[in-house]
């Protein structure tokens, strides 16, 4: 089945599918910017939340983290003398 026919995607899917970490994906559960549902024990990731989620940062101007800008260490090359 395409991924555009699916209703919903098991945890594990859903990471490999949005490139992201279970932490973050339960963060997001917990704050309201993915849906997801219980089916016994599984829980499912609504993917039209995740659409809705994708469309909303699309059209949201973007905003810097209120950590700055990240900075990438580069390593020191040690000049011999």
């Amino acid at each position: 089945m395409d991924i555009a026919d699916r209703i919903t995607a098991p945890i594990d899917q859903f990471c490999e599918l949005a490139g992201i970490g279970r932490s973050l994906v339960y963060t997001m559960i917990g704050d309201g910017r993915l849906e997801s549902i219980l089916l016994g024990k599984r829980r499912l990731i609504v993917l039209d939340s995740y659409r809705r989620l994708i469309e909303r940062q699309r059209v949201a101007p973007q905003v810097s983290s209120p950590r700055g800008p990240r900075r990438i260490q580069r390593p020191q090359i040690l000049a011999e003398t």
